[in-house]
This record gives structure tokens, sequence and C-alpha cells, in this order.
């Protein structure tokens, strides 16, 4: 969100954000300056500063638009009275049209955006993020707690379980939206994420015996997932 007030500085911020929404959309985060998008909106680039602290968290103020998107969607889904397989199989549909309705957005979430560049931005933004990707896993999160409690899986990490499949799924993702051979079009995209969704949802039934195989335990669970894995963060510089 803006450093400054909206309605102090003249409302210009939606201006703004619609202009910069165009670049990034195509041009991508390095092809688009602050320069571009305070001319786009008609704004002198001091102009942009008094709403938004850098280029990063201009861009990251933009992507949280597709963010929202997705988490509403998500939200929708009631694992309750689904249950656990047409709770996985709604996902997945969410998530699949997700990405092929708005690849723009998509792009910018799951491939450009990187750890430095949230470090980079406001404060209040960075918990609104955090926030809404806590509540997106938490959608899938909510599935492995019914399957445990079904006995459908062991006890294991709710939120590592979360990450799992949501890996699983945004790495396909995005190999078909670089051009990868290896994937030829929706149908066969959407086809490699089904499959490969349900084998880990078959081989996580079969965890116990992966414990008694291998001595290890089984990871405890977290009350809520942490970013302290995803290694340092340096500060970029202004944009």
């Amino acid at each position: 969100m803006s450093s400054k007030s909206n309605t102090k500085r003249g409302g210009r911020r939606p201006d703004l954000i619609r202009a910069a929404r165009r670049l990034f959309f195509s041009r991508g985060y390095a092809g688009t300056t602050i320069e571009q998008a305070a001319r786009a909106a008609g704004f002198s680039k001091r102009t942009v500063y008094l709403y938004f602290k850098n280029k990063d968290d201009l861009f990251i103020s933009v992507a949280e638009e597709g963010l929202v998107k997705l988490r509403r969607n998500l939200e929708t889904v009631a694992v309750a009275d689904l249950g656990v397989e047409p709770s996985i199989a709604a996902i997945m549909e969410i998530y699949m049209d997700f990405a092929h309705q708005n690849p723009e957005y998509f792009r910018m979430i799951f491939r450009e955006c990187s750890p430095d560049m949230v470090a980079n931005v406001s404060e209040e933004l960075r918990r609104r993020l955090e926030d809404h990707e806590h509540a997106c896993l938490n959608v899938v999160a909510t599935v492995v707690d019914v399957a445990v409690t079904e006995g459908r899986m062991p006890r294991i990490d709710r939120w590592e379980t979360a990450v799992m499949f949501w890996g699983m799924a945004t790495g396909i993702l995005l190999l078909s939206l670089a051009g990868s051979q290896a994937v030829f079009g929706r149908s066969t995209r959407e086809e490699l994420i089904s499959k490969a969704i349900w084998i880990l949802y078959a081989g996580l039934r079969e965890t116990d015996d992966y414990f008694r195989a291998t001595g290890n335990q089984k990871t405890e669970q977290a009350d809520k997932p942490t970013r302290a894995k995803r290694g340092g963060r340096k500060k970029a510089g202004r944009a």
C-alpha cells in the first residue's frame, strides 16, 4: 500500500496502479521503470514516491491484486462439506483457472516476485502479503487436517504438506508459461498437474511406511508457516 494517504494526495494512487499494471503486464518488472509508470499515469516521478516506497513496492502492490483474487476463489472451497478428494479437485481447478485466466498476475506472483523484492516493500504491504499467502496455503492445509482426522494420512506437518502440493502444481504451470517443450497446451498441462497431485496424495497416504523404513521422525504440526527458512534478504536499492 502507499506510504502516504491516498485521500490527502488527491487520490492519484489508483491512476498510478492502473498505469503500472499495464506496463508490468506488457513489459514485466525488468522492462518497467518508475519514470515510465509516472509518465503513463500523467504524473511526475516524484508523485510516485508519495504513494509507493520504491519500484518494488509498486510492483508488489499490483501483484497483490492477483493474490487477492486467488485467495477469494480458494476460500470458497468448503472443505468440511466437500471432503478430502473433492476439495483437492476443487482447489486444483481454481488454481489452474486462475493461471489460465490471469497469466500476467500469475507470472508476477510466482515467477518475478522474489524474497529480496518483498523485503524491500513497506511493512504494511509485507504483512498483507504474508496474510494472503497464509490464507491460500491454509485452504490446502485444512484439507490435510481433514485427511489426518479421517485417517487418510498419518499425522504430518500441515504447512509443509500444503507447500508440497502448491509447489508441484506451480512448477508445472511455470514450465508451461515458459514455453517448455514438455508441456503442450492447457489440456496436457492440467492433466499433468492432476496426475502429479494425485500421485503425491497417494504417496502421502503411505507416509507411515516411509517413516518406518527410514527411521525418520514425523514433523510436529506448526501453527503457521514461517519465512525464516527462505534464506537471507538483502535490501534492494531504490528503483
